[in-house]
């Protein structure tokens, strides 16, 4: 029992002394034997460093010293614990990085190759969805409403002019109309000469035959009431592109407008559109446009649109 209370007294004679301790060729301290175990903890110091508390020629290792042996073992347990840790972290670290690299080169070949399809796609599929459609619109123009005569509207190449018993219509005139007179032009091609204010022009003129025509609808209403609306028919051309995969094609369309202010007639001057859904779902829209009603020659307005893809 004395010799272990010897043993005990010894290493904490140790531990309260002041230690020096060899770094290659330097000699540093003093520590107290409390800061040698702190710094063998810390990695700081190993069981092969040489300390002395006697002076330069006293060192002896760690962990020959019985105050610190079982400090430099536990020291190195924790060493290569912590050392695994960083081991496992890096590989952990490294994995991660290199499924990060297989993603991103995953998602780049697939957006590659998503890429090629829609360009293959615009160039060899040109009626398949995505490939936008196209749609442009010319200034309208307005003239006085035609007489009724069974002609088209215009010729088209290689094709003879044909004349058919009715224009297509959805309700015939009342009456004969007045051969051809122009009441005005596109609103971007030449000015209104109407008194300001926004009221119809209210003019008269007279025909070779003696006849006077009264004009009174107000061609500036009727412009902005088509450039307002004139959107609403895309979505017919776009029904009507789908139902003909790569349809493109310029559509002319004339209609008159009614005393009352609604669309009353309405042409499609294209050979394979002047009847079907396009001329039906035209129509539709067209009759909804809300124009100022007026008195006098009813008016005409031609308008024309490109459809393409772009």
């Amino acid at each position: 029992m004395s010799a272990a209370q010897d043993l005990h007294d010894l290493e904490r004679t140790q531990l309260d002394s002041q230690w020096l301790y060899r770094q290659g060729d330097l000699v540093l301290g003093p520590l107290t034997g409390h800061q040698v175990v702190e710094k063998l903890y810390a990695g700081e110091l190993t069981g092969e460093t040489e300390v002395s508390a006697s002076g330069p020629s006293g060192f002896r290792k760690l962990k020959e010293l019985d105050a610190f042996r079982l400090h430099v073992s536990k020291a190195a347990v924790k060493q290569r614990v912590e050392a695994e840790a960083r081991a496992l972290h890096s590989r952990r670290t490294r994995q991660r990085l290199i499924a990060g690299g297989f993603a991103v080169m995953v998602l780049g070949g697939l957006g590659v190759g998503a890429w090629q399809i829609a360009r293959y796609s615009a160039v060899y599929l040109p009626g398949v969805e995505g490939n936008e459609l196209s749609i442009q619109v010319e200034a309208p123009i307005i003239t006085v409403a035609k007489r009724s005569e069974p002609e088209e509207l215009f010729e088209y190449p290689g094709e003879p002019r044909q004349r058919t018993p009715d224009r297509t219509s959805e309700t015939a005139p009342d009456k004969p109309q007045k051969p051809d007179k122009v009441a005005s032009a596109s609103l971007t091609q030449k000015p209104d000469r109407r008194p300001t204010g926004g009221r119809p022009a209210g003019k008269v003129s007279t025909e070779p035959d003696g006849m006077s025509t009264e004009v009174n609808y107000d061609q500036a209403a009727i412009n902005r009431v088509v450039k307002q609306n004139q959107s609403s028919l895309y979505r017919c051309f776009k029904e009507e592109a789908e139902r003909r995969p790569g349809f493109a094609a310029k559509v002319p369309l004339e209609f008159t407008i009614g005393n009352d202010g609604r669309v009353a007639q309405l042409w499609v001057d294209h050979p394979q559109l002047k009847k079907g859904p396009l001329f039906d779902c035209l129509l539709g829209e067209m009759k909804k446009w809300p124009f100022k009603a007026y008195t006098g020659e009813r008016a005409t307005v031609n308008l024309a649109f490109t459809i393409g893809k772009k």
